[in-house]
């Protein structure tokens, strides 16, 4: 998808004869309607609006409407987090303290 699609741009084709003529002009539809390029603009302004640890937006989470509106599920354990720390903590161990700074973990389920 190019700026000048979204902005209803049509690329066309043309038939030319043996002589240099023009046979025939095929102007293909725009790719996006104004509608369709109005649904992106918007999708993508929220995809890049702010969002706090939580995952809500920002405007949402400070909102003074929304005082007592949210609700807090029981936590989960991350599990994967927790294999991870228990492995910096056993290389701490063996290492040093700090020696794991600049390692860079990852986990494979078994």
């Amino acid at each position: 998808m190019t700026v000048r699609e979204l902005n209803g741009h049509a690329a066309h084709s043309e038939t030319y004869g043996p002589d240099g003529d023009v046979l025939s002009v095929t102007v293909h539809e725009p790719r996006f309607t104004f509608e369709d390029k109005a649904l992106l603009l918007v999708a993508r302004r929220r995809a890049l609006a702010p969002r706090g640890p939580h995952g809500w937006l920002m405007s949402e989470a400070t909102d003074p409407k929304n005082v007592g509106k949210f609700r807090v599920d029981a936590p989960t354990t991350d599990l994967v987090a927790e294999a991870i720390g228990k492995a910096i903590e056993a290389w701490e161990t063996k290492y040093g303290e700090g020696s794991a700074k600049y390692l860079l973990w990852g986990a494979e389920k078994v």
